[in-house]
């Protein structure tokens, strides 16, 4: 559990973007971002204006709502609103009316109450059903989405060292998963055996559904595990996961070739990992996320297989498992200190194999530290 220390200074930072955009309200709909500025998981928004704030969730949350603010030491700095949204009996109250109130209505309600009619609004949403909802009350509606997307590119401390407690939990599961690969076993198998060893050690959950992919199917970059696809020869294998420990995520993929090491598996597998360390040796503050790419496109070519990297290089990780920066060819995103990025190239040769290696990468002020530290040369 983290305390105020941690959210109420992005709360006060957002109220300062509401000053900047000559705003009188902000209203944070996206559940990752709600997240962000509370440390609250669950169903709500949170609503922003220059002299209050409030956490506002559906009925049935309330007391989890209300028991997370107590705990969190937020209740007071943040109101508690509750809200029926849909057809429950109008005599409904709140047992604890003294520090959580019912208010009539939706997302409307909570905006005329706390920007006012006619007022100016902010919101993160993507929804344009929702965008609407908060225009019904608001003279003008404002984009926040990119001004909070940039606020969470940059993790804390504290942030960053979930963010490495996930890998590691993460890592004991890949441990788990590599001891699970044997001749009659399917991928269904082994993805069960990662979802089960991320709880056994510590962990909320997968960050994402777990791809293992033998022989063929590495080809996929996203590959479903199929129960019916078994180890029955000696195959490449690639296994990518992540887990979720306080709400952040880890993402890792690591490629073996089970049951020997071909040539050509070899090679492939070898210029994967010169991209990767080539990005890697990249990083640094300063570079653009679109170099990183280009630096292990520029070694893949120089092995013949440049044009069998069908994906970019990476992606932020956070609160979510894909968030800002973009690691892509194209992007011109500045490298800062505190960024958490994933660096994955790839080969996947149709018809025939995959591979993946992928770390995940925190910058510094020195350049790149490794979050991920699991045996890359599983081919050997």
């Amino acid at each position: 559990m983290m305390s105020s220390i941690h959210y109420l200074p992005r709360v006060r930072r957002l109220r300062s973007l509401l000053e900047e955009k000559d705003a009188d309200v902000a209203v944070i709909v996206e559940p990752s971002n709600v997240f962000y500025f509370t440390g609250y998981r669950g169903a709500g928004y949170l609503v922003v204006a220059r002299d209050r704030a409030a956490l506002a969730v559906p009925v049935l949350e309330y007391l989890h709502a209300l028991d997370y603010l107590r705990e969190a030491g937020l209740l007071g700095s943040l109101d508690l609103l509750v809200f029926k949204p849909y057809g429950l009996p109008q005599e409904l109250i709140v047992a604890e009316e003294k520090e959580a109130r019912l208010v009539e209505g939706g997302i409307e309600a909570l905006v005329k109450e706390y920007g006012g009619e006619g007022g100016r609004c902010g919101s993160d949403t993507s929804s344009l059903s929702m965008h609407e909802r908060i225009a019904k009350h608001c003279k003008a509606v404002e984009r926040l989405s990119d001004m909070v997307t940039r606020m969470r590119m940059v993790k804390e401390p504290w942030e960053v060292e979930r963010i490495k407690t996930a890998a590691s939990i993460a890592e004991a599961a890949l441990e788990e998963a590599v001891n699970a690969l044997e001749y009659g076993v399917s991928e269904a198998e082994v993805a069960a055996v990662i979802e089960y060893a991320i709880r056994v050690n510590g962990g909320e959950g997968p960050s994402f559904p777990p791809i293992v992919a033998f022989g063929r199917n590495t080809v996929y970059p996203h590959a479903f595990p199929s129960r019916s696809r078994v180890l029955t020869k000696p195959s490449p294998v690639l296994i990518d996961l992540g887990a979720i420990y306080g709400g952040y995520c880890s993402d890792m993929t690591r490629t073996l070739f089970y049951g020997g090491s071909p040539a050509e598996f070899r090679h492939a597998a070898e210029a994967v990992h010169e991209a990767l360390e080539a990005a890697i040796d990249r990083v640094a503050p300063g570079v653009t996320t679109g170099e990183l790419d280009a630096t292990a496109r520029k070694v893949l070519e120089s092995y013949g297989l440049a044009k069998y990297f069908i994906h970019s290089l990476g992606h932020g990780v956070g609160i979510d498992i894909h968030e800002a920066p973009r690691v892509t060819y194209t992007d011109k995103t500045v490298l800062e200190p505190g960024m958490v990025i994933t660096i994955e190239p790839g080969v996947y040769i149709p018809g025939k194999l995959g591979v993946r290696i992928e770390e995940l990468i925190l910058v510094t002020h020195r350049g790149a530290e490794r979050l991920t530290r699991y045996e890359t040369w599983l081919w050997q």
